[in-house]
């Protein structure tokens, strides 16, 4: 196949062989569509405060809740989109006042800016259950863009456990069965995903790898889930560590709600140790974060999900972005963490 593109209008010559039948071409004439540069934006606001790995890290949590500014450009402009550092982005409460506002992250590689685009809360804001935030972006030479949310309600953990396998288990790698119980609120439509990770006595990251991963040995191939399955996700889903970028699972409790639901995985982490200088960060905990989502971030990552399973096949059906950036594009997403901490033997 050999495709040709340009501002002008696309002509591309597809040849098509059949078994034995010949050969046919097909011209198409692809006009560029027409495009107004907007801004675009992706921020998930949280009532949890931790720390954070580097926005380039693998850890799904630290990356979906920094806040990334770029902008939109031709569909067929093929200079690479990077992020803006000239944002000016705040976060106003219900009554108006600004409770938070953001400044541009520098790079620390003379090599590589892996920073560009993305920014650092500086009030640190924790987003409250049932409280309504507006964030508000501006970029010269752009139009305005706000988007306007309301914190969902924490999840009910009822129980979670961990049972080590101690027969296929070893002092670095240490596998077992996670079983964690929610119960669903029964007045709201609610959202959610699931993670977990290790971390030490002091409730920080054991290791640079501390995500608890479902077990691919006991679970076989780890196959994209049907809509309605709620189990366990990645924390490394967008950077490729784990299972790519199809390892993010948002689930909806539109089956169960008002129920009990439960997530029941074969999973492994890596415990961490001591370095030569002494120093321990020994895994001490299992945290298991179970994430209400705004029903905008729910169905943000259900057709960003869509969107990868394209895998880039021009011939897909299409698979765009939900976005709540009205206009613009992209995402302002609520997510209200319930934590539960699982003492390690």
């Amino acid at each position: 196949m050999a495709m040709y593109i340009s501002s002008r209008p696309v002509r591309a010559a597809l040849l098509l062989l059949s078994l034995g039948l010949g050969a046919c071409e097909t011209t198409l004439d692809l006009p560029e569509p027409k495009h107004t540069p907007r801004i675009a934006l992706q921020f998930e606001l949280s009532n949890y405060d931790f720390d954070f790995q580097p926005p380039n890290s693998n850890d799904e949590l630290a990356r979906l809740r920094r806040l990334y500014v770029s902008n939109s450009q031709r569909v067929f402009d093929l200079n690479e989109l990077k992020g803006r550092r000239d944002a000016t982005v705040v976060i106003t409460d219900d009554k108006g006042a600004v409770v938070e506002s953001f400044e541009a992250l520098q790079s620390t590689s003379p090599y590589y800016d892996s920073e560009q685009g993305y920014y650092r809360q500086t009030k640190r804001l924790k987003g409250e259950p049932g409280r309504t935030y507006t964030l508000r972006a501006s970029l010269p030479g752009f139009e305005t863009v706000e988007s306007t949310l309301t914190m969902p309600k924490a999840a009910v953990i009822e129980s979670a456990t961990f049972t080590k396998n101690q027969s296929k288990s070893s002092p670095n790698d240490v596998r077992g069965k996670l079983s964690v119980t929610v119960a669903d609120d029964p007045g709201a439509a609610n959202y959610y995903v699931a993670f977990a990770r290790v971390v030490d006595k002091d409730y920080k990251l054991t290791t640079g790898w501390a995500e608890v991963q479902v077990d691919q040995d006991n679970n076989g191939d780890i196959v994209t889930p049907e809509v309605g399955q709620f189990q366990l996700s990645s924390l490394s889903a967008i950077s490729g560590g784990g299972y790519g970028t199809y390892g993010f699972y948002p689930y909806a409790d539109t089956n169960v709600n008002g129920k009990r639901f439960s997530l029941n995985a074969d999973v492994r982490y890596y415990p961490g140790g001591c370095s030569y200088s002494g120093v321990c960060n020994e895994a001490a905990y299992m945290e298991v974060f179970v994430s209400s989502l705004t029903r905008e971030a729910y169905n943000f990552h259900l057709s960003r999900q869509r969107y990868n399973n394209t895998d880039g096949n021009p011939f897909a059906e299409p698979a765009p972005l939900a976005s709540n950036i009205p206009n613009g594009y992209g995402l302002f997403g609520g997510v209200t963490d319930a934590v539960y901490r699982i003492k390690l033997q």
